[in-house]
C-alpha cells in the first residue's frame, strides 16, 4: 500500500479546483458550492467512472464511510469523473452525496489526473487541511480499514498496522471474529450474533467433534 507519488507538496485548494470562469463545485442536485468554503478541510479526490466495474463496486463502500464521517464536518470528497458523456456522469453522480468537478470542465479533470499521476480507477487521493497528500491509496485504506482509519494520517495507519501485527502474534478467537467497531458475527440467515454466543456455539461444536473422534477411536480399539 505504498504511495510512491506522495511528495509533501502543499497544493493550493483554490487553484487546484477552480478556473478563471468557475469558482464552485457542484452537488448532484445542481447546487453550487464555493471552493473557498472548503478551506481548512481535508479533501479526498475520487477519480472514478460509471463504466468501471471496480468503481461501481467501491462507490457504495465510500458512500457508507462518507455518511459515517459526515458529522465530523472536517472533510469533503470531490468526484473527478472519467465518464465520456454528460448522461453517464449525471447517472453515476446521482448516487454520490458529495461534490464534483462540473462535467463540462474537462480541462480541470484532465489536469487533476495528470497532477496526481492517476494510472487507473477507482483512485482516491487523500489531502490534509494544508493540501498535502496524506495518501494516494485511499481506495485500499477504505476497503481494508473503513472509518477505523480516521483521520487517515500516516500515523493512524501505522498504529492500525502495529495493532494488527500484535493481534496476529497474540491471536485469539475474539481477535479473529470481531473488531473495535463490531462485536458480532453474521449468521447464515443474516442475523447478528454476539461474540459470546458465537464462541459458545463453536465450543460446543468442537466438544462434539472431539467426543465423536474419541468414541470412533475407542470403537476400533475394541
Amino acid at each position: 500500500m505504498a504511495s510512491e507519488n506522495v511528495d509533501g507538496v502543499a497544493h493550493d485548494l483554490v487553484s487546484l479546483l477552480t478556473r478563471e470562469d468557475r469558482d464552485f463545485l457542484v452537488r448532484n442536485n445542481g447546487h453550487q458550492v464555493k471552493v473557498e468554503s472548503l478551506k481548512g478541510k481535508k479533501i479526498w479526490l475520487y477519480f472514478s467512472a460509471s463504466w468501471c466495474g471496480p468503481c461501481r463496486r467501491f462507490t457504495p463502500k465510500l458512500v457508507e464511510a462518507y455518511n459515517e464521517l459526515s458529522s465530523n464536518d472536517d472533510f469533503e470528497i470531490i468526484f473527478v469523473s472519467g465518464d465520456s458523456d454528460d448522461e453517464s456522469f449525471n447517472g453515476y453522480f446521482s448516487k454520490m452525496p458529495w461534490l464534483a468537478i462540473p462535467f463540462s470542465d474537462s480541462d480541470a479533470r484532465d489536469q487533476l489526473n495528470k497532477l496526481f499521476k492517476v494510472m487507473g480507477i477507482p483512485n482516491l487521493v487523500m489531502l490534509d487541511e494544508s493540501g498535502k497528500v496524506l495518501s494516494e491509496d485511499g481506495v485500499e485504506i477504505i476497503q481494508e480499514y473503513g472509518v477505523e482509519a480516521y483521520p487517515f494520517t500516516p500515523e493512524k495507519i501505522k498504529e492500525i498496522k502495529e495493532k494488527e501485527e500484535t493481534a496476529r502474534k497474540e491471536q485469539s478467537l475474539r481477535s479473529i471474529l470481531v473488531s473495535q467497531s463490531r462485536d458480532y458475527v453474521i449468521s447464515t440467515d443474516g442475523k447478528k450474533v454476539s461474540f459470546i454466543e458465537a464462541a459458545f456455539y463453536l465450543r460446543n461444536i468442537y466438544s462434539h467433534i472431539y467426543e465423536f473422534e474419541y468414541d470412533f477411536y475407542c470403537f476400533f480399539l475394541v
